[in-house]
């Protein structure tokens, strides 16, 4: 399960006009980047500026959907996960069918590691719009998280529809296959993922699982090593 939840990248693809443009990292005195800020590649002060503005423009309409669902994307970027679940909430209470606030709030279930809300959200977004590669794949993974291995491979085989050969989806779908025994399955898809991305150490530890329960060790000790050196493993 470790390389599964490693393996599926989470990207945050709603957004709103007040949220378009990335902001620049806020700097200390001196002139440096703070870690936090430069790694997420945002501006907590003009994010915080925007939440303001938003929580006036509640107070003039506060029936407005789009106002909460903005909001609540802003707290969610600058860390503020439950007043962000609290927004989303009351943005699908007023509009249940804009799909985008079912796939931020499973982003923010997933950041407070919720997997089961998360996973209901996303399966919510891909019965209510045009499903994506992204949807698919977030909701592979949180059902992997969630140890929910035939829905795990379900979301991965629709992901890999959209998204022919793409490496997270085929480790996702490999690891779904390893759980219910799908063992030949489990090979063919990892070896593809590590064909597509030969520096995944986690798709190799997952062949690694794969290789032992066919009882080829002598593989299994090879693709270990292989995650070893590329630093999944210790």
């Amino acid at each position: 399960m470790k390389a599964l939840a490693l393996a599926a990248a989470v990207s945050l693809t709603f957004s709103l006009a007040a949220f378009a443009q990335d902001s620049k990292p806020s700097l200390k005195p001196n002139g440096a980047k703070q870690p936090t800020e430069a790694a997420a590649n945002i501006d907590v002060a003009a994010i915080q500026k925007k939440i303001e503005e938003f929580s006036e423009a509640i107070k003039r309409d506060p029936k407005n959907d789009r106002f909460y669902g903005a909001r609540g994307q802003g707290y969610k970027r600058i860390g503020k996960f439950e007043n962000a679940l609290a927004d989303l909430s009351v943005a699908i209470s007023i509009n249940p069918n804009r799909f985008a606030y079912y796939e931020v709030r499973g982003n923010t279930y997933l950041e407070l590691k919720r997997y089961k809300e998360a996973y209901q959200d996303f399966s919510k977004a891909v019965a209510s719009a045009p499903p994506t590669y992204s949807l698919y794949l977030k909701q592979a993974q949180s059902a992997t998280m969630l140890g929910d291995c035939r829905n795990a491979l379900s979301a991965a085989q629709n992901a890999l529809k959209v998204k022919e050969d793409d490496p997270e989806a085929l480790v996702l779908l490999g690891g779904a296959e390893q759980s219910i025994g799908m063992l030949n399955e489990s090979l063919r898809h990892l070896s593809r993922a590590i064909e597509q991305k030969p520096n995944d150490g986690g798709a190799y530890s997952m062949r690694a699982e794969t290789y032992k329960l066919l009882g080829k060790d002598g593989l299994a000790s090879r693709d270990k090593e292989s995650a070893r050196h590329l630093g999944f493993l210790k």
